[in-house]
């Protein structure tokens, strides 16, 4: 099993809020935790906001970061903080698979070009504010030359909030198209390294379906599924130090072992290394949590023989064993 990292790089304001109120002073922390990926010789991947890229003393952190091999560079899209702004701000228009195709594309492309610009390299992969990503947004990276998304959160869905449907999907990484992004889609030139979420009570595709059932009536009125979620024996788990502890992280993890997962994909947001910034890290107490519990499945991979690699060593690999199938 491989082991990524991916972190939001984006600004201290959490949620949609207007653009010309965008402050970036959490990411003066990214220096702290380059120290922790340096000891346990993690090569993160930043996907920059366009705030965070369009401020010439954030950007100067990832750049040298990126200049000396520490870190790779992708982006990462907040419609509302990304030009043009033509559109009004709200939950629906936050979701850029929402948005008109022509303005996708301008949003993305300027994205693009502002972090190519700051960074001198073209950017690596990208991730869809609030999960946003269809196959307009994939059809657009296929056109910049961004080949590789990591928009897709496994066996969750967003309708509720006027976004994509993805509860069918599995924390395995695939190949696809712009014209297709199922998992089922065959020798695209895309690769889909999701954020990695399964279960711990057994097999993860099972433990789904068998929430999902629970969802439907007679079950439904009696709560079956949430009562078995908070005793942690029917509950997804999300591989991010901000929402769990490191004891879940490590079941997880030893959970998707079993299961036969090549690739999992760590994630959580440079916001959260600054006190007030997320719903997740509102204390010193729990930023500390947060990498003290970084730490520990830092060190579980280590001794359990998962390997840190680059995000595009990953993608290179997934292109690869497709091809050869």
């Amino acid at each position: 099993m491989q082991l990524v990292v991916t972190i939001d790089a984006e600004e201290d304001q959490w949620g949609p809020s207007p653009y010309n109120g965008s402050t970036v002073t959490n990411i003066g922390k990214i220096p702290e935790l380059q120290r922790v990926f340096e000891e346990y010789r993690v090569v993160p991947t930043y996907l920059l906001t366009y705030p965070v890229a369009a401020d010439p003393k954030t950007s100067a952190i990832f750049r040298e970061l990126q200049a000396a091999g520490q870190c790779e560079i992708g982006m990462h899209c907040h419609p509302w903080n990304t030009p043009p702004y033509e559109e009004s701000i709200n939950r629906y228009n936050s979701m850029l698979c929402n948005l008109p195709a022509s303005l996708q594309l301008k949003k993305v492309q300027r994205l693009y070009e502002m972090v190519s610009t700051q960074i001198g390299t073209a950017p690596l992969a990208f991730r869809s504010g609030r999960w946003g990503f269809g196959c307009e947004t994939a059809r657009i990276l296929a056109r910049l030359g961004c080949l590789i998304d990591t928009s897709i959160t496994p066996y969750t869905s967003w309708t509720d909030s006027y976004g994509p449907d993805f509860s069918r999907y599995t924390p395995r990484a695939f190949t696809f198209s712009g014209d297709d992004i199922s998992s089922d889609a065959s020798h695209g030139n895309l690769v889909e390294i999701p954020v990695t979420i399964g279960y711990v009570g057994g097999n993860s595709s099972q433990c789904h379906r068998l929430s999902e059932k629970l969802k439907q009536p007679p079950f439904r009125q009696l709560r079956v599924a949430g009562m078995l979620a908070r005793l942690g024996l029917l509950r997804s788990v999300w591989l991010s130090p901000e929402r769990e502890t490191s004891a879940r992280l490590v079941k997880l993890l030893k959970q998707l072992i079993r299961e036969g997962c090549t690739t999992v994909n760590l994630f959580f947001h440079s916001s959260a290394l600054q006190v007030g910034c997320t719903p997740f890290v509102r204390t010193q107490q729990q930023k500390e949590h947060l990498l003290v519990t970084l730490r520990a499945v830092l060190t579980f991979c280590r001794q359990a023989g998962i390997t840190s690699v680059p995000f595009s060593q990953a993608a290179q690999k997934i292109l690869r064993t497709q091809s050869n199938a």
